[in-house]
């Protein structure tokens, strides 16, 4: 046998040898495993670990969706409180606009309701003529019908409603101490845009048409050279069957008609338009 073939033996019966001597390679190995270092001996090399397990990915989900419902729930509490807040702002604004429209109406009378019906006589106006409006004050709505008119025989004025809203205040011109306005619960009976009275006139001078004497009756003479007139009441609202009733005339200041209620006659005009048959009237003292 030659020399070399001895030699080739001996290498792979060393190779065996080694390989023998080596550990088991490991089944699972780390992920991108630090190599050792040339300078280390085999031996020294790190065994493979087992690998960590894996964060749950459940647990995950549960942490944020617990996250999620608390800021849910802080948005719902922020939006229940300022909801809270506006709802507690818009009572106290609407208690403010209530108190204020009670406080304008306690100002003024109010329409008698429909079971207080008494009649009864005015009394005269004692003392000094109660003072007039300077100017009529009127917030009516051309397209509102009025619901109800309230004479106030000691003040001197009318009150006028739509609705429940006090629309307009004007001056008058109640019954004198002779002829008392009736008091009480009464309603529009008729309409009459050009009224003569059936009772009431004046005597006129037939040469000038001055006239003579304005407290003229009829049936009454007149004096030689005049003739009698009916007195105009235009935009007549009759309250009564014996002749009572709203039209526009004379305002002196004080109460001094034949049981009529006199209106200014602009505002006569106006409220004509918006009343209706069966509209209640309310005379009071």
């Amino acid at each position: 046998m030659s020399a070399s073939l001895v030699s080739l033996r001996r290498r792979a019966l060393l190779a065996a040898v080694l390989i023998g001597s080596l550990p088991a390679l490991p089944l699972r190995v780390d992920a991108d495993p630090s190599l050792p270092s040339w300078n280390e001996p085999a031996a020294s090399a790190p065994r493979a670990q087992p690998a960590a397990a894996a964060p749950s990915t459940n647990g995950n989900d549960a942490e944020a969706l617990r996250k999620w419902e608390k800021r849910a729930e802080k948005e719902r509490a922020r939006r229940e409180k300022e909801m809270r807040k506006a709802a507690e702002k818009e009572r106290k604004r609407l208690e403010r606009e209530r108190e204020e429209r009670e406080k304008e109406m306690r100002k003024h009378p109010k329409p008698l309701s429909p079971s207080q019906t008494p009649v009864r006589v005015a009394l005269p106006v004692q003392g000094p003529p109660p003072r007039v409006l300077a100017a009529i004050w009127s917030q009516l709505v051309p397209t509102k019908k009025i619901s109800s008119l309230v004479i106030h025989v000691r003040q001197q004025k009318i009150y006028v409603y739509q609705g429940k809203k006090l629309a307009a205040i004007a001056p008058i011109s109640t019954g004198n101490a002779s002829h008392p306005t009736p008091m009480g619960r009464f309603s529009v009976l008729q309409k009459d845009r050009n009224h003569l009275s059936s009772r009431y006139g004046c005597f006129v001078d037939n040469a000038t048409g001055r006239i003579v004497d304005a407290n003229a009756v009829i049936g009454q003479r007149a004096p030689p050279g005049t003739h009698y007139e009916a007195a105009e009441m235009p935009h007549f609202l009759r309250i009564t069957s014996d002749g009572v009733g709203l039209h526009g005339g004379y305002l002196p200041g004080f109460a001094a008609s034949h049981g009529c209620i006199r209106l200014p006659k602009s505002f006569a005009s106006e409220i004509f338009e918006l009343v209706q048959d069966g509209t209640p009237v309310f005379v009071v003292e």
